[in-house]
């Protein structure tokens, strides 16, 4: 081994790119399998092809593509998407929504033959499908309307053969989960209300299928409440049970309805009761558990926001674990093909995102199907991250503890001078009710084999560790979070981890508006801040925000009951751009041109306060980006002025 050379934090050389971060990687979005035929349908988000999301058969001997160029698979329904595609397990017919025409297609894999089941309507999305088990005629699908000014969500079936859609259940603000029973006899699904957002109040309803035409029969409400108790991934098992996850106990443990019954019993696994088996459903079509056969499950749980994945003994109440590494599984992420096979898109503490083939006869041999990027690097390259725990030293709450993931600066050709302590970044993540995990993340990576210390900060609100770390946020957006962020630089501090001098922040969206807060509140701890499309001011979004998060804002700030008066006043306190003048760092500011969940008027109104303020501001537009950053031309140019602006305000070159 040769000698490593001495550099500077923040300057050593690496070969993780821009380049690699974005038009070589591509983005795993979700898995299909038709049973039958053991086929199994990747969703590939594609940023060198402009964002283009195109369905791939995969297999162990290969890929390929399901869809021809210009066709591209994904969903806006409540604006993220999600469950833009599924496979009838009937005849193998893929179903898929098209982005541009927001058109509902059924394709057939083998002969390339599609056939448009809705027309196109710019003005009415569709998402999360279900193909009826014996007649793939009928899809069940979440319509979302928005040919008049308030937005109608509701849950629909279509037939695909007669090119009708008939609506089935309406009348909720929100539905998703739409499901036929194994028999075809029965659905169910989950609906919400304003103002909860899935993960705070939803009701899982079934009902009998009497056929396309008829009205459902039997409607019947199997659990959950509203603004009280969570309902998520409601799930057919073989034999017709129906599986589905609750946070009744403050965790969102497993359900099981058996068939011919309306009784749910928990399924209670010793040493698990404080762990999530489902997670925010910010997407539609979240599935991280699924039925092998009868007694058998595949699932994943958080805790500590990490992963595991487990086989569950439904009749035992017992489970194994098969010690495979993933630690971060999320979203549409498993699907089965048979009584001891399923896959899974996971990543682990030193392999990126993959769609894995996994056999219960060979557990410990999981089989790579498609990795979202090929690396070819060394594993001695990457920095894994330490779940760290920190006492709150700052804010107006100070019991118990805040949690992060710290990945210190690792490169093995080089080293830093003697005595010197690396720069931080502090990394914010958006919703705010979501949470990083310690998987493989290429973009922590790019920052600490430069040199650099980088933290992901799961602050109060965060999922991954229960209910009530999550409802921590209620009515303190802006104000816990914050703190957190600035006790874990403290923490850092303290235990001689980094540069207390040096420390920058960044974060998108919901992670965004907490850099911009935490610059104002806390303007002594950052040497800059790196906003991408984040929220400045709070009334602005409330009025312009679209319909899924137009009441979500609410329970993050204000008190039930709170006068016109007290909110005004709440606005205008939580609202950086109305607090510009305290900001003493440079701030970059990233946003799309086209974003519908913080409009672009949000970046402008905060670059117009920095500027009057005679701060250092920067704003760079991307031309045709929405919420996130999907061309690979605009994803290498967030980097790359992103590592620009460290360079200025943490390296100061």
């Amino acid at each position: 081994m040769s000698e490593r050379q001495t550099a500077p934090f923040g300057t050593w050389k690496s070969p993780i790119t821009s380049e690699l971060l974005s038009a070589k990687r591509i983005v795993l979005q979700g898995v299909a399998v038709h049973e039958a035929t053991g086929k199994i349908y990747l969703l590939e988000g594609r940023p060198a092809e402009n964002g283009r999301s195109c369905i791939v058969e995969n297999s162990t001997t290969g890929s390929k593509d399901a869809l021809p160029q210009g066709f591209n698979a994904r969903s806006a329904v409540h604006e993220y998407g999600g469950g833009a595609f599924t496979v009838s397990q009937n005849d193998g017919t893929l179903v898929f929504t098209e982005w541009t025409s927001k058109a509902v297609f059924r394709c057939s894999p083998d002969s390339g033959e599609r056939n448009a089941v809705v027309d196109a309507d710019p003005d009415v999305r569709y998402g999360d499908f279900n193909v009826h088990p014996t007649n793939s005629a009928w899809i069940l699908a979440v319509k979302e309307d928005h040919h008049s000014a308030v937005v109608q969500n509701s849950l629909v079936v279509i037939d695909g053969a007669a090119r009708k859609v008939q609506t089935i259940a309406e009348g909720a603000d929100f539905y998703a989960h739409p499901q036929f029973s194994p028999d075809g006899l029965q659905v169910c699904w989950t609906q919400w209300n304003h103002p909860d957002m899935p993960w705070k109040g939803t009701v899982l309803f079934t009902a009998k299928w009497r056929g396309h035409g008829a009205p459902l029969d039997g409607l019947t409400v199997i659990a959950g409440k509203a603004r009280v108790e969570s309902i998520s991934q409601p799930r057919w098992g073989i034999d017709g049970s129906l599986f589905f996850a609750s946070d009744q106990t403050g965790y969102w443990q497993l359900y099981q309805m058996k068939k011919g019954t309306h009784d749910v019993s928990a399924i209670r696994l010793e040493g698990l009761q404080d762990a999530d088996f489902a997670g925010p459903e910010w997407l539609l079509a979240s599935c991280t558990y699924v039925p092998l056969d009868a007694s058998t499950l595949a699932a994943t749980y958080t805790r500590n926001a990490s992963n595991r994945l487990i086989i569950i003994d439904i009749t035992r109440e017992s489970y194994t674990d098969p010690g495979l590494p993933f630690n971060d599984i999320r979203n549409d992420a498993m699907a089965r093909i048979s009584d001891t096979k399923f896959v899974v898109i996971g990543s682990t503490a030193t392999a990126p995102s993959a769609l894995y083939l996994i056999d219960l006869k060979y557990p410990s041999a999981p089989q790579v199907l498609k990795s979202s990027v090929d690396l070819g690097l060394s594993t001695s390259l990457y920095s894994e991250a330490e779940h760290v725990s920190f006492p709150r030293v700052y804010g107006e709450k100070k019991d118990g503890l805040g949690y992060a993931l710290y990945l210190p600066p690792k490169n093995p050709e080089y080293k830093a001078p003697e005595g010197v302590l690396p720069p931080l970044i502090v990394g914010l993540h958006g919703g705010p009710t979501a949470h990083e995990a310690p998987g493989l993340s290429l973009m922590s990576q790019y920052w600490t084999s430069r040199g650099y210390a980088f933290v992901h900060v799961n602050c109060a609100g965060s999922t991954g560790y229960g209910r009530a770390y999550r409802d921590r946020l209620n009515r303190q957006w802006g104000i816990a979070d914050v703190a957190d962020a600035a006790s874990c630089v403290a923490h850092l501090v303290s235990t001689s981890r980094i540069d207390r001098t040096r420390v920058g922040i960044r974060g998108g969206s919901a992670g965004g508006y907490g850099v911009l807060q935490a610059l104002c509140v806390y303007p002594d701890i950052w040497a800059g801040g790196v906003s991408l499309y984040g929220i400045s001011g709070l009334k602005a979004l409330g009025e312009d925000t679209h319909k899924f998060e137009s009441h979500y804002l609410f329970a993050l700030v204000f008190d039930d009951g709170a006068s016109e008066e007290e909110k005004e006043r709440i606005y205008e306190e939580r609202s950086p751009c109305f607090h510009a003048d305290k900001i003493k760092a440079p701030v970059l500011l990233l946003q799309g041109s086209l974003d519908k969940v913080v409009p672009p008027n949000q970046t402008r109104a905060m670059e117009r306060t920095i500027k009057a303020n005679g701060g250092d501001v920067q704003v760079v537009i991307f031309d045709g980006e929405g919420h996130g950053f999907r061309e690979g031309k605009n994803v290498k140019k967030a980097i790359e002025e992103e590592e620009r602006w460290w360079n200025k305000t943490l390296l100061r070159t």
